[in-house]
């Protein structure tokens, strides 16, 4: 890892065994304050997987959300698991092994539109950042300042490579900025398999996401909701990170009608619906 290993941690949390990055400003901060990540946001998307299902995970980080999945599927259950950054790609790794995890398959990759080689900025994972914030599409010294001059290739891929799997029943994509290739670029998979979508999105109007659900018979929701949870595992009061909150669409197929949904979400009529609930509690 580069000399990374004195920049690790390990902490014993609500949903498993993690190491993670000390200086992360985020997962890091989160998983070592307070035994979790972003659980609001967890339980929202926990609502829509079941035991047995196929989830793809893509933008994986350090697994804070795919082991909790696997744990959620099971044994017969499968999760495929994204993550481009090497160092964090082997915490990824580790936590999978750590947790005893045998349905999780891991790739360093990246997702997007089509098969190519793009170019990842180095990180210094020694000094305070956003890890999660490094981009193939941006200058991501705009989200983290720890970025180094030096780049390195990094394979790409695309969802329709999975086409002979069995089954993918829900799809959580964190991918910043490259989520719109992925669905574009994958059309034929999500057309194949119709999962359930929960896509990291932004206030940008008109919303070129949701019009790609709209378009393809998707029913969208506003997902919104905070990253402190009061209720936090290692019932830590200390908020560190304010009204900071996740914005997320989440897309359940027109044909799917398993979920009837209440006032957590938001529902997006058109590019231009803007979110109004923030959840700032556990789901019930």
């Amino acid at each position: 890892m580069d000399n990374v290993e004195k920049h690790i941690g390990e902490v014993k949390g609500k949903h498993g065994v993690f190491s993670f990055c000390h200086f992360d400003k985020y997962i890091g901060l989160s998983l070592r304050e307070y035994g979790e990540f972003s659980e609001i946001e967890l339980s929202l998307m926990s609502k829509f997987i079941m035991k047995d299902d196929v989830v793809f995970d893509i933008g994986s980080n350090i697994g804070a959300f795919t082991v909790p999945f696997a744990k959620k599927v099971g044994e017969l259950g499968q999760v495929y698991a994204f993550e481009p950054q090497k160092v964090i790609y082997d915490l990824l790794q580790d936590n999978v092994n750590k947790n005893k995890l045998k349905n999780v398959k891991v790739f360093n990759v990246g997702m997007g539109k089509k098969k190519e080689e793009l170019e990842l900025n180095e990180i210094d994972y020694s000094k305070v950042g956003n890890f999660g914030g490094v981009s193939f599409k941006y200058d991501s010294s705009t989200f983290t300042k720890n970025i180094k001059n030096k780049k390195y290739k990094v394979k790409i891929i695309n969802l329709n490579e999975f086409m002979e799997i069995e089954k993918c029943n829900f799809m959580k994509i964190d991918v910043e900025l490259m989520e719109l290739d992925i669905l574009t670029g994958g059309k034929s998979f999500l057309k194949k398999f119709r999962p359930i979508l929960w896509i990291e999105n932004h206030q940008f109007y008109p919303n070129e996401i949701n019009k790609f659900l709209l378009e393809n018979d998707y029913n969208a929701y506003w997902a919104y909701s905070n990253i402190f949870n009061e209720s936090n595992h290692f019932i830590n009061n200390n908020n560190y990170f304010g009204k900071l909150a996740t914005l997320n669409t989440l897309a359940i197929p027109k044909e799917d009608y398993r979920f009837s949904m209440d006032k957590q979400f938001d529902k997006i009529l058109d590019l231009y619906t803007k979110p109004k609930i923030v959840l700032n509690k556990l789901v019930k």
